[in-house]
């Protein structure tokens, strides 16, 4: 999440708040509530971090980001021009008034450009839905999913782009919103240019004049070389090329770091004995407790095969609490996880190899290193890791 992006929408938020509380001349002391309310949830972002329950940080801000941004759109659509005339105006006041009247109009065109020009930094693609839910304004982000230069959609024309199987499920759920279903996560296939196409589409609600608004974000889903799971926390992972691209720059910088190889050796049975959904259940679970322990400031975490990853740790505590955890078997390395009532515990082997920054091996050659270290793991029936150089 763009970090300006954030600032930008307090700055905004701020403004809209100030004069719409001066045109109308009383304090609206519920939007600087909401704005002093996140700006304590993004200080506990950047100054307690540990405070954060359940996800991390970077999901935090994420999330954080879309709630400012609908808060600033509720605040903006909030903003109305408001003039008290008296019965004794004189022309002197109707010229001072109009010329209010075009100051006003001018600061608020200039702060909706502003606004729409700061919801084109965003990555994601946004799409608002009218109030009848019948149709949407897109921004130029979905232009690009589906190759289009369609900026309003009516909601026909939107289902004729959706796959025929997809079509039912995306009707139901958009039938379903409400104030008791405030928010919806679905995975479905459109149309570009004759080909089907993943996306992933996360909205939630708010009420204005008592009427439901629905915002949502869209983007594509990379199929790669193994099949998606349909688990967010899976499919994200970048791949094996993006870990050479990160290795790449990483051997640039004048800090030791490690590559650690992990095999998730027990997923296949678990596959065989209660579903590939569990199994890919599991796995997502043991990567978000990996992040979190081990990779929580930094998306250092790469899918190499469906039950092989890449863990790049840069900082040396961290490392020393891998260590530590390798060298014990405790449970922050063989993690016992509860799926729908099956506990199960997964049980990795790692490679471990250390990157100095006067080393002399290639790029290809540390990869070979780490997984060299792996292999043995593996074959080691005494313990579950190996470490090059020990």
């Amino acid at each position: 999440m763009n970090i300006y992006l954030i600032y930008a929408s307090f700055g905004i938020g701020a403004i809209l708040a100030i004069l719409s509380s001066i045109l109308y001349r009383k304090w609206r002391i519920w939007k600087f509530l909401l704005l002093l309310f996140m700006g304590i949830s993004y200080g506990i972002y950047l100054f307690k971090p540990e405070w954060i329950p359940v996800v991390t940080a970077e999901e935090f801000l994420e999330v954080f980001g879309y709630i400012l941004y609908a808060i600033v759109v509720l605040i903006a659509m909030g903003f109305k021009s408001k003039i008290k005339i008296t019965q004794n105006l004189t022309d002197y006041d109707f010229f001072e008034m109009e010329k209010e009247l075009d100051e006003i109009k001018s600061d608020s065109e200039l702060l909706r450009l502003r606004y729409i020009s700061t919801i084109g930094l965003v990555n994601d693609a946004l799409l608002f839905y009218n109030d009848e839910l019948d149709g949407f304004f897109v921004t130029e982000q979905f232009q690009k999913i589906i190759d289009t230069k369609q900026t309003e959609f009516t909601m026909d024309e939107y289902i004729a782009l959706i796959h025929v199987d997809d079509r039912n499920q995306y009707l139901s759920t958009i039938k379903k919103i409400n104030k008791k279903t405030p928010a919806f996560d679905l995975k479905y296939r459109l149309n570009r240019n004759g080909v089907f196409v993943w996306v992933e589409e996360r909205a939630k609600i708010f009420e204005y004049d008592k009427k439901i608004q629905v915002i949502s974000i869209i983007h594509g889903i990379d199929i790669k070389l193994f099949p998606d799971t349909m688990i967010h926390e899976i499919d994200s992972l970048p791949s094996e090329q993006h870990l050479v691209q990160f290795l790449t720059q990483a051997s640039k910088e004048p800090e030791a770091f490690y590559l650690v190889m992990i095999h998730l050796t027990n997923i296949p049975e678990i596959n065989q004995r209660f579903g590939r959904d569990v199994g890919n259940l599991m796995i997502a679970e043991y990567i978000r407790k990996m992040r979190y322990h081990f990779a929580k400031d930094l998306n250092s975490i790469f899918r190499i095969t469906g039950i092989q990853f890449a863990l790049i740790i840069k900082e040396q505590k961290k490392y020393d609490v891998l260590l530590r955890a390798l060298q014990s078997g405790g449970d922050l390395i063989n993690l016992a996880i509860n799926i729908g009532g099956i506990q199960q515990v997964v049980y990795p082997k790692l490679g471990v190899v250390k990157h100095e920054p006067w080393s002399t091996y290639s790029l290809n050659e540390f990869i070979g290193l780490a997984t060299k270290s792996l292999d043995e793991a593996i074959r080691n029936t005494k313990r579950n890791y190996s470490i090059f150089g020990e």
